[in-house]
């Protein structure tokens, strides 16, 4: 049985993410393990069986979706496809959940029957003997943890620890004091004693705070380890050996403190690639490595592919390693400002009719917060129902389904989800045309592409307007609303700035200066505003000035091109030389805030 302060906490925890109340009379009875749940609603009167606290709480929020569909009456069965299902939430990238937001993330995980939090902290948890882990960055205290992990165990939710014993160390390294600990700028030494002290210590810190037996130790992407100073001071050595080396070491020291250690499977594949690719086909691990692999669960990542065949072969490589595989697919929150809808959906649903199919043991939906984070993590909250429903209902769940649980989760109607999605281009295409719009500088041409442009941009987010200002009471539609505002309003400066200045419309230059310039200087502080809301409703404060320094560096740049503008209009400048030179299709990389401001490498 679970006793009333259960069943009574659960009904809480749905009422209080749902907004509104329960009208049942509820009975709940647990049952054995691996029986999932059953859900009866009948005459107002609910009977639910449950195999743990997750399931009870998912059972409440089918019976809150009955009253939020305007249905009488419930039997349902459903059970697991994988044993442990929840997310991975980024609090490296500036952004940290206060407390509140994730005891508000744990109640939503908790809502859907999903049972697993990671929260990737690179060095945002206090470790006593590194002071300057975290420092100025919003880290979580040992106590804010031990209180996470009670909330998060009496929901039934797995709070798990991801941190980094390898590379992403860039925020610790860059410190003076840290010199010592590096091979590159973001990678630590192998086989210095000063790392595995430090690494001890973070396990210890963590150890006094978790109940957990697992915990995430990263390692991907350290792309040139051994290759800086490892290599100047100790030679060319053999990198799988030295990465294997390094990682018997940290499993030695998790096993110190009874972890369970899962890593990144991608140096594997990358060191067995020629290319130096993780989604290499040919890329061959040699069977000595398999072979002396260590106790350790390997977690593929994959957030990019639409073939179930391609998820299918790469899940199989994993099984030859010979360790349980853990699978992270993603929400794409990490490519600006709002989630890429369209490519969360063509790659994840393919993904999870493998991973069910396979009964996967652990999947997890990340959440990024890549290039400072300017996504708040809960505008996409209503696409993690594509994981929860995969875990309960099965490779065959229905797309409507999907969106009903998303809905009911957040109060956020599909349409508006869907809207939110037209700031990308769409679910392959690779510029974010969007995001660029936001940050680019009024001259220089730095987000015109050969595939998308900023017209089919602003056509896009006219489409997003129709749809946001149905729903203009909610906080994240105004948000939303008035970044594709933005979108429209920046789209005609750049279609028309330079063509104006060349053929001598003084008076569209005119109008440029004293009327779209001040309009979009107006939009970009109540952007500011409304984003700085969002983000201190959920977020820590530490982290918010790197966004605050983006905001000020476009408004000041659109201020210094007003007055540019003015100053040619007066004759008190002969040219404006920006807007002479003939725009070009000039890409590079990933269109992070630094690659949209300014054409100079820095």
């Amino acid at each position: 049985m679970f006793d009333d302060k259960t069943v009574s906490a659960a009904r809480s925890r749905v009422e209080a993410t749902v907004g509104f109340p329960l009208p049942y009379t509820i009975a709940a009875e647990r049952c054995a393990p691996g029986e999932g749940l059953t859900v009866t609603l009948e005459s107002n009167r609910a009977r639910i069986l449950a195999e743990d606290e997750a399931a009870l709480t998912r059972s409440l929020f089918l019976l809150a979706r009955c009253v939020r569909e305007g249905r009488d009456a419930l039997h349902v069965h459903q059970e697991r496809r994988f044993a442990s299902c929840g997310v991975m939430a980024d609090v490296s990238r500036g952004a940290v959940l206060t407390p509140e937001a994730a005891r508000r993330l744990i109640d939503q995980l908790a809502s859907l029957g999903m049972n697993l939090l990671m929260l990737y902290t690179e060095d945002t948890y206090a470790v006593p003997e590194y002071p300057l882990q975290g420092y100025l960055r919003g880290r979580y205290s040992q106590d804010e943890l031990r209180a996470l992990d009670a909330y998060a165990a009496q929901a039934g939710v797995e709070l798990v620890p991801c941190i980094q014993t390898l590379g992403h160390m860039e925020q610790l390294l860059q410190w003076d004091a840290s010199a010592e600990l590096r091979d590159q700028r973001d990678i630590l030494m192998i086989d210095d004693e000063r790392t595995y002290a430090l690494i001890d210590a973070q396990l210890r810190a963590l150890r006094a705070c978790v109940r957990t037996s697992r915990i995430h130790i990263g390692m991907d992407e350290a792309h040139g380890v051994g290759l800086g100073r490892y290599l100047l001071e100790r030679g060319m050595t053999d990198r799988f050996e030295l990465l294997s080396r390094h990682l018997r070491r940290v499993i030695e020291l998790c096993e110190r403190y009874g972890f369970r250690p899962i890593m990144w499977s991608d140096m594997f594949f990358r060191l067995g690639s020629r290319t130096n690719d993780y989604y290499d086909e040919q890329a061959v691990i040699p069977q000595a490595v398999i072979d002396h692999l260590p106790p350790v669960d390997l977690c593929y990542w994959d957030y990019y592919h639409d073939s179930e065949e391609f998820y299918d072969r790469m899940l199989a490589q994993h099984e030859r390693m010979g360790r349980e595989t853990v699978f992270a697919g993603g929400v794409w929150t990490w490519a600006g400002f709002l989630p890429q809808v369209q490519l969360t959906e063509a790659t994840m649903r393919p993904a999870l009719r493998v991973c069910a199919r396979r009964r996967v043991h652990t999947v997890l939906a990340t959440m990024w917060g890549d290039d400072g984070a300017e996504t708040n993590l809960f505008l996409g909250s209503s696409l993690l129902p594509m994981f929860s429903e995969a875990c309960w209902q099965g490779e065959s769940c229905p797309q409507e389904e999907i969106d009903l649980a998303g809905e009911c989760l957040t109060g956020l109607p599909r349409e508006a989800l869907h809207a939110m999605g037209l700031f990308f281009p769409g679910p392959y295409e690779k510029p974010l045309t969007g995001k660029a719009l936001i940050w680019c500088d009024p001259l220089y041409p730095l987000c015109v592409g050969d595939r998308d442009t900023p017209q089919a941009a602003a056509g896009r987010a006219q489409q997003a307007l129709d749809v946001l200002s149905r729903h203009a009471g909610r906080e994240d539609c105004r948000y939303a609303a008035l970044l594709f505002e933005i979108v429209i309003q920046k789209a005609h400066l750049l279609a028309h700035l330079r063509e104006d200045y060349l053929c001598g419309d003084r008076d569209a230059l005119r109008a440029a200066s004293d009327e779209h310039i001040p309009r979009l200087l107006t939009l970009y502080d109540q952007l500011m505003r409304a984003h700085r809301a969002l983000w201190e409703r959920d977020m820590k404060r530490f982290g918010w000035e790197v966004l605050a320094l983006r905001y000020g560096a476009v408004t000041g740049r659109l201020a210094d091109a007003q007055d540019e503008l003015r100053r040619y209009l007066a004759g008190e400048i002969p040219s404006i030389p920006e807007l002479e030179e003939e725009p070009l299709c000039a890409t590079r990389g990933v269109q992070t805030f630094a690659n949209l401001v300014t054409p100079s490498a820095h």
